[in-house]
């Protein structure tokens, strides 16, 4: 469980139930004091049920276009036979539940700081109902996420096949156990052959951008308002960079969450019945 420690950084992972900072968060707040300007406008659309609503939609977006794309080889019960105690799969489980109720969120926030690069407004048409306390959050903070090196396992790849400088941290987090990352990773890194897979990963791109208008409270954080109010164009180049890279991978990682858990036997959705 993470100890808060006041910051900016930590807020955030506080509102999104996270029990560690998300990198992205990490990564933005090295642009100079550009969190502490929008996570304020941010933070009481983040704590509305309509927010999590949203979210929790994309989540069984993307379990739906992996159903369609993906047929697990893996198993609880090949897992238990090969790579995994039984104490190691629960933790497993925890944690990939964490990253699937958390990454939505994420995709979310990010899409509306893109949104707003070039507009003087965002937002501002959801309903401003405030989340629920839950008891699985409760236990998403106190999940035990541990990261493994950047160079673990198959991380390298990993990084290379999103286009980013480092594997995030939903590999990380799995490739601390690397008999099952290695598994998985065997059969998700064939995925994105599959084109309902690259649609649906593109889906919940487009989808996070468009519900940013459903924001609870408007989000003013165009480039020229936060160079009115003291960042750099360094500082609004490299948030722009964090956000604009991150984003494509966020909706990756969404489909390879899911795609981890369906190979587990976990399809309930969040927020949309099954028929």
């Amino acid at each position: 469980m993470m100890e808060s420690d006041g910051s900016i950084p930590a807020q955030i992972a506080g509102a999104l139930r996270s029990p560690i900072v998300p990198s992205a968060i990490g990564d933005l707040a090295t642009a100079g004091h550009y969190l502490e300007t929008v996570w304020p406008q941010l933070q009481p659309s983040v704590e509305t049920a309509g927010f999590l609503g949203s979210s929790l939609y994309m989540a069984d977006m993307a379990l739906d276009g992996v159903e369609e794309a993906y047929e697990p080889l893996l198993s609880r019960e090949s897992l238990l036979e090969s790579a995994l105690s039984a104490a190691d799969l629960d933790q497993l489980v925890a944690v990939l539940d964490v990253f699937h109720w958390v990454q939505p969120q994420l995709l979310l926030l990010l899409a509306a700081l893109a949104e707003t690069w070039e507009q003087p407004r965002v937002g501002g048409l959801g309903r401003p109902d405030r989340r629920e306390p839950s008891e699985r959050e409760a236990n998403h903070l106190a999940t035990t996420v541990q990261l493994a090196p950047d160079d673990a396992g198959p991380l390298p790849e990993i990084a290379r096949e999103l286009h980013l400088a480092a594997a995030p941290d939903l590999y990380r987090s799995v490739a601390v156990w690397p008999g099952y990352m290695a598994a998985a990773w065997d059969e998700l890194r064939h995925l994105v052959a599959y084109p309902d897979f690259r649609r649906r990963s593109r889906a919940l791109y487009f989808y996070a951008r468009s519900a940013s208008r459903f924001l609870a409270r408007p989000l003013e954080a165009s480039r020229e308002q936060l160079r009115e109010q003291g960042l750099s164009n360094a500082d609004l180049d490299r948030a722009r960079a964090v956000v604009d890279g991150a984003l494509p991978a966020l909706a990756t990682m969404m489909m390879h969450c899911a795609a981890m858990r369906l190979g587990l036997g976990i399809t309930a959705r969040e927020v949309v019945a099954q028929e």
